[in-house]
């Protein structure tokens, strides 16, 4: 039996707080505090002042209230698993692969995302504690079984700074540093190292002053978007909606108005990754609006704006807002060339492609990645791994099945090395229109490699 908090509870309780409340409060969901409750999961370092602040209580006394589990109290995975897709699992008995598990991505709240085949034959995604997942591998293999998450993530780069050099130009080097990793590496090996930065310049502001603290906000700012996009890559949207609202927050206040528009149009980004259309549309829209004239700015949230129409099934719309931002990123522009000065007609295309298969185009669709992929860099690893699982989803209505496998066995190697829930998404929506094939060699040998980095329902 879970060994619950009940001293927790209890002060939620006596502040007036349900479960509901408090979860509202701190923009989590209720599941949140149920685990923290229950004692399957901790609250983020970010959320431990705003929570005492909720109770009333010091940092010293809330750390008490949530004393942590026994060791020797057994939790097992099957007890509070959360799917993140519409169906819901019930009662997951996940009984980890002993080849190790390379959809597992680490979330906010101490717990593991993890895909999981059902004895049905279909994949979902569902999160569990991390020290759960553990405790099964070990039972299953004897040994923990899962790099980087028995001792925690891979670190990034070493947060180490130069006293020869300011500690806001230190903070952006090691940001362009962990922006190059991710691209290679993925988000899981360096969320916590971000999020980490993000509590160290929080500790500088504290002793700054002036233009210092003011710079040292933006750097902050440019973190936590930096964060919002590791967590949406890792398949938290909840964590990545947080990070981008903390984002628009604080580069506001630094008054950085290029990294506001910059923000808000990712947030248009992270809406259509979620599929809310109309959100995708308005964020973009407003993204636009403020972004300077003729900017490379103005075009991102043209992009994202297009495939928000495309969700909504207006192709005229979608295909006119990918007109004017390639005519925008045609146009070498001075305004706002800081941020996203990587935007290019590749790019635009690249996402053009990914709304054509939305609207059933799927020839055009595969035709658009095939091309996209072609004119990726080679350090951009992790988004070769979304194109090839975004084509192979093309391909399997265009050319057949497969190639369509052929594709995604390609992607799930790279998904299994960075784990990108983005790419695991599309390989598992992929696996269940395969099913119907599951006797062509290429499909087989896909679903099977597939399996191998996935829980088992039991």
């Amino acid at each position: 039996m879970v060994v619950k908090r009940d001293e927790f509870a209890q002060r939620r309780r006596a502040m007036g707080f349900t479960q509901e409340g408090l979860a509202e409060a701190l923009t989590v969901d209720r599941s949140t505090v149920v685990r923290w409750e229950s004692g399957r999961g901790d609250p983020q370092p970010f959320q431990m002042p705003r929570l005492a602040l909720l109770l009333q209580v010091t940092a010293a006394e809330l750390v008490d209230l949530l004393a942590p589990v026994p060791a020797n109290v057994p939790i097992l995975p099957w007890q509070t698993p959360v799917a993140l897709n519409d169906a819901g699992p019930g009662a997951l008995g996940a009984v980890p692969d002993p080849a190790g598990i390379g959809s597992a991505m680490m979330l906010a709240d101490g717990e593991v995302r993890v895909g999981c085949r059902t004895s049905g034959g279909r994949i979902i995604f569902v999160t569990m504690p991390r020290r759960a997942l553990l405790r099964s591998a070990a039972g299953a293999a004897g040994a923990a079984v899962l790099p980087g998450l028995a001792t925690g993530p891979e670190p990034g780069p070493q947060l180490v700074l130069s006293p020869d050099v300011h500690p806001v130009e230190n903070l952006r080097q090691l940001r362009k540093s962990l922006v190059a990793c991710d691209n290679v590496l993925g988000p899981r090996q360096i969320v916590a190292s971000s999020q980490e930065h993000v509590r160290l310049i929080q500790q500088l502001r504290r002793e700054a002053s002036g233009r210092d603290r003011l710079n040292l906000m933006q750097v902050q700012a440019e973190y936590a978007e930096f964060c919002s996009w590791l967590f949406q890559d890792g398949g938290d949207h909840r964590a990545a909606q947080y990070w981008a609202d903390r984002a628009v927050d604080w580069s506001t206040s630094a008054g950085d108005h290029d990294l506001t528009v910059y923000i808000t149009a990712r947030k248009a980004q992270l809406a259509g990754d979620m599929r809310e259309s109309l959100d995708a549309v308005d964020l973009a829209d407003a993204a636009q609006r403020i972004a300077p004239p003729q900017s490379r700015l103005m075009a991102l949230g043209a992009v994202y704006g297009a495939h928000g129409h495309a969700l909504l099934g207006d192709e005229l719309a979608c295909q006119r807002a990918y007109d004017q931002a390639l005519e925008l990123v045609s146009v070498p522009s001075e305004t706002g060339a800081n941020r996203g000065h990587w935007l290019n007609a590749a790019y635009v295309e690249a996402q053009r492609a990914r709304s054509w298969a939305v609207l059933g185009q799927y020839e055009a669709a595969a035709t658009g990645f095939d091309q996209a992929i072609r004119a990726l860099p080679a350090s951009f690893r992790r988004d070769r791994g979304v194109y090839l699982a975004r084509s192979a989803g093309a391909q399997l209505h265009a050319t057949g099945p497969e190639r369509a496998a052929a594709t995604a066995s390609e992607a799930l190697s790279i998904a299994s090395g960075t784990g990108s829930a983005r790419i695991f998404a599309e390989l598992a929506s992929l696996d269940g229109k395969l099913q119907p094939w599951s006797a062509v060699a290429e499909v087989a040998e896909f679903r099977e490699a597939l399996d191998s980095v996935m829980l088992h329902e039991v």
